[in-house]
């Protein structure tokens, strides 16, 4: 079952990205991935563990970005904003409720998140609309604290799946904002979505 599901996502986010021509199928395809990844949680959660319980929260608010950002337009792009801090939130408040938590891991991982942070405002800072400049700033630095959190409840309790998939999770939205303002091509797409629902999956796993 959990071979199946796993290859059935990623299948998905490929013909998410492939479709994206034609937007109902990439929605579509997209958004079943989504659900699939929802729905191995559900089943496989067992017990349901305060962690596991914000992880799927954090699904849940990525569904709804999942959405959004399937739709053309600022305000779908806002929205998907949004959607994405609040799973990154969700994910933060996950790893605290993991019960273990290395302040130097937190520390270190935190600094290289702030240089990268800000190597990618800059990037993008002559490509986005000057409206976006604080939401922008805001979900970097969000992002940043999901993944230093991530290393830091690895730390203590080391399971490499929770750092490994928040990283893949920020590399993804770095594709999707160069997809979004930088240079927009199908390898954002063919590259992004299958490593953001790998992201997704290895939070999974790590819950269950």
């Amino acid at each position: 079952m959990t071979g199946l599901l796993v290859a059935a996502t990623l299948s998905l986010g490929f013909v998410a990205a492939l479709t994206g021509a034609s937007p109902a199928v990439s929605r579509l395809a997209k958004m079943v991935a989504s659900t699939l990844v929802i729905g191995f949680l559900a089943i496989e959660a067992d017990p349901w563990t305060a962690y596991a319980a914000g992880i799927g929260v954090a699904l849940a608010a990525s569904w709804i970005g999942d959405l959004s950002l399937s739709f053309a337009g600022k305000r779908a792009f806002v929205a998907g904003l949004v959607a994405f801090a609040g799973a990154h939130v969700a994910y933060i408040v996950a790893f605290v409720l993991r019960d273990s938590f290395s302040i130097p891991w937190f520390a270190v991982a935190l600094g290289a998140m702030a240089v990268t942070g800000a190597a990618v405002l800059r990037w993008l800072q002559p490509h986005r609309p000057a409206e976006l400049a604080a939401p922008l700033a805001a979900y970097v630095t969000i992002i940043a604290l999901m993944v230093a959190t991530a290393f830091a409840t690895h730390g203590a309790a080391p399971d490499a799946r929770i750092p490994l998939a928040a990283v893949l999770f920020a590399a993804s939205d770095i594709l999707v904002a160069r997809q979004r303002f930088v240079a927009p091509a199908m390898a954002n797409r063919l590259i992004g979505l299958p490593m953001y629902f790998a992201a997704q999956l290895l939070f999974v796993l790590s819950a269950i």
